[in-house]
């Protein structure tokens, strides 16, 4: 019955124009948003990143701070050039208050690289019993002025009477580092 589908034709066409109402707003709204949703996570993700990393650099600077101002600290402690005969100097007066024998010292310079301090070492025989020269070399290696054992052999004394005493004969190499004259604090 042809009046029938009359009828229905307004609602066919109200349909169809809800179909494609409902199509037109899916790719005019949805389809947009869900771009966007898309972009913001991947901006958020990458934001997130970035974040670690400038914490993480943030991390490194700080410990870079922590390190510039020991390294300060321990620039202000090294020698400076023209104390460097004093420490062989204390360096005999602590051999004698232990009872080690250090009969005479050879020093060696290195020159300073760009900015650096200068290596210094001080060569010489230590003789002694043991427990006085295991004090004495602990006592070195806790001095003030920063010293590294850097060479470190023993043997038998070679004298007769301190054989007797039971005495051995260390050969040590002691380095430090000196600032130039006039430095008292590095500057960075």
């Amino acid at each position: 019955p042809p009046p029938a589908r009359q009828a229905l034709r307004p609602l066919a066409c109200l349909t169809l124009l809800a179909l494609i109402g409902t199509g037109a707003l899916h790719w005019l709204v949805f389809v947009p948003a869900e771009e966007t949703l898309r972009r913001t996570e991947e901006a958020y993700e990458a934001a997130r990143r970035q974040a670690v990393v400038l914490k993480q650099d943030r991390i490194t600077q700080e410990r870079v701070r922590g390190l510039e101002q020991r390294l300060k600290k321990v620039w202000t402690k090294l020698p400076a050039e023209q104390e460097f005969a004093s420490l062989a100097i204390e360096i005999s007066k602590l051999a004698r208050t232990v009872g080690v024998s250090v009969p005479g010292m050879t020093h060696a310079h290195k020159k300073p690289e760009d900015g650096l301090p200068a290596e210094a070492a001080l060569l010489f025989q230590a003789t002694g019993e043991y427990r006085n020269i295991y004090r004495f070399i602990h006592e070195l290696e806790t001095m003030e002025p920063y010293l590294i054992i850097e060479e470190l052999d023993a043997s038998r004394a070679t004298e007769t009477k301190a054989r007797l005493r039971g005495a051995v004969q260390f050969n040590i190499r002691v380095v430090t580092f000196l600032k130039e004259p006039g430095d008292s604090t590095r500057s960075s």
